[in-house]
């Protein structure tokens, strides 16, 4: 079989040469173990955090000649595990490689391998719509922003699965929802899943395009990104605006510190006087299950759409990887096709 490890860690942002393509044998389960097929791969941006020489954050950490890290959906081929059967689609994080034996009862932090409900949706949508992705959208916008409905929710990386996910959750609840994305590409799409609006920070008027777009101000600001995009919106928050932070990609392949000039005085003053609330968040933590069953609800009623960019095999898997922090023009939950199910 064909997997992806860690060549190099990565120095700012990632390249397709941090990474080798290698043949190993396909593992065989032992007592209590299954055998996974590879169908699909996510190449989510917290990966990013994983491939650090020093762990800063993250769960996980990925060291040199180990394989990738990452969530997958996957066919069970082989089952010694009485909850298992072959032929079960489940989703899981078995990495960039094409097979991998799971022990459920020795499962990470996140459980065992989820049996996905084939009824509900493509079994892709486990990785996006239907999984983390949407979790964290959902709890971005109910839980820790309480979006209600007539109030200005600007959302960053709104392209994203996460954003373009949340926007339509915060349509759905009657707010006014403006998206951040780079490039009239994604904008365009971003109003074709119903954004009221959405402000291309490539622009050299990005600032004034923002002003525009939320004439009375923003109520909430889901942030995916940080940098400059954050210090643009930051002005407009309202007295009192949630600023719920589930990403910050502008700094991922920095350390603790990044270049100057220090613009936290700025920012403190701005926290201070505003009386903001500034909340980070782990997704699938808050989301939890009630999220799921929300979002399949209004997939299932057509209310919310799920856009994909899928690149086809393994080993495009790092080249598509760097292109997420190098720029691309990517819609929705970006995923490679590994293989088709038996």
């Amino acid at each position: 079989m064909k997997q992806v490890v860690l060549k190099s860690y990565a120095r700012g942002n990632p390249k397709p040469e941090d990474f080798a393509i290698e043949k190993a044998p396909v593992p065989q389960p032992g007592e209590g173990e299954i055998l996974l097929k590879t169908l699909w791969l996510a190449l989510d941006p917290l990966i990013r955090f994983a491939i650090d020489e020093q762990r800063l954050t993250g769960a996980t950490q990925v060291q040199l000649g180990e394989v990738m890290y990452g969530p997958t959906v996957s066919e069970v081929i082989v089952s010694h595990h009485p909850d298992y059967a072959p032929g079960d689609i489940v989703e899981g994080r078995t990495g960039w490689r094409e097979y991998a034996v799971v022990n459920p009862g020795k499962s990470d932090y996140r459980g065992p391998p989820r049996k996905l409900d084939l009824s509900l949706a493509p079994v892709s949508t486990a990785l996006g719509v239907l999984g983390m992705p949407g979790q964290t959208a959902h709890a971005g916008i109910i839980t820790i922003g309480r979006v209600q409905a007539g109030e200005t929710v600007v959302i960053s990386a709104a392209a994203g699965t996460v954003g373009s996910i949340a926007g339509q959750i915060a349509k759905i609840l009657g707010a006014r929802v403006v998206g951040i994305a780079g490039g009239q590409h994604k904008c365009a799409a971003l109003r074709e899943l119903g954004f009221d609006a959405a402000v291309d920070y490539k622009a050299g008027d990005f600032a004034e395009q923002l002003k525009t777009a939320c004439p009375e101000g923003i109520d909430v600001y889901l942030d995916n990104v940080g940098g400059d995009v954050t210090l643009t919106v930051m002005p407009l928050l309202k007295h009192g605006a949630r600023m719920p932070v589930c990403g910050f990609i502008a700094y991922y392949g920095m350390g603790l510190e990044g270049p100057g000039p220090d613009r936290l005085p700025g920012f403190f003053r701005m926290i201070n006087s505003k009386g903001l609330e500034i909340r980070g968040f782990g997704g699938f933590i808050v989301g939890g299950q009630k999220a799921l069953e929300d979002i399949a609800g209004w997939v299932r009623e057509g209310r919310l759409k799920y856009p994909e960019a899928v690149v086809e095999g393994l080993e495009s898997a790092p080249q598509a990887f760097a292109g997420v922090f190098s720029g691309n023009d990517n819609v929705g939950k970006l995923l490679v096709k590994v293989a088709e199910a038996s």
